[in-house]
């Protein structure tokens, strides 16, 4: 082997483990998709005969960010946000360039969509919007991906790796 290439690897693992202990579960919430899936902290969701490949949101401060200052989102990617308590949880869309469906989900089953939901306009406060029943999972799609979902649809989540939860 390159004796370059085996420092290179070496001084990868390091910082890697510093980056770890340091907090570096919760930093990798802030990870893209493709990185998150590297890790294998990615999840698919099946709706109907839909697929979706979703980043997961686990930390508070991953969940608060969302998808906050994304350009765009591919239609079937998404993101999850797994709560470990049911509950009247209250989503907002700062910092939000795309229009977005949000899919509340409890028991394995769409309790409620929230169709279409804007970006703020420049100078608006961001819209705060919540569930009509308590939720115990949200998914956030592009705008207009859920429209063939009703509620009552079974929801299906298959992590990569077991440890996707909160």
């Amino acid at each position: 082997m390159n004796p370059g290439r085996t420092i290179l690897y070496i001084i990868s693992a390091i910082l890697f483990g510093l980056f770890w202990v340091s907090g570096g579960d919760e930093l990798m919430d802030y990870l893209p998709y493709y990185s998150q899936r590297f890790v294998g902290r990615t999840v698919t969701v099946q709706v109907q005969e839909k697929v979706i490949y979703a980043e997961v949101a686990r930390s508070d401060r991953a969940k608060a960010r969302g998808l906050g200052k994304r350009q765009n989102l591919p239609t079937q990617k998404g993101m999850l946000f797994p709560f470990v308590e049911p509950g009247l949880y209250e989503f907002w869309m700062k910092d939000m360039r795309i229009s977005i469906d949000i899919v509340w989900i409890h028991s394995g089953k769409i309790v409620d969509i929230s169709h279409g939901v804007p970006p703020p306009a420049v100078g608006q406060d961001p819209a705060r919007i919540r569930p009509p029943v308590p939720v115990d999972t949200v998914l956030e799609v592009a705008g207009g991906m859920a429209t063939q979902w009703k509620p009552g649809d079974a929801v299906t989540i298959k992590a990569d790796k077991p440890f996707f939860l909160p």
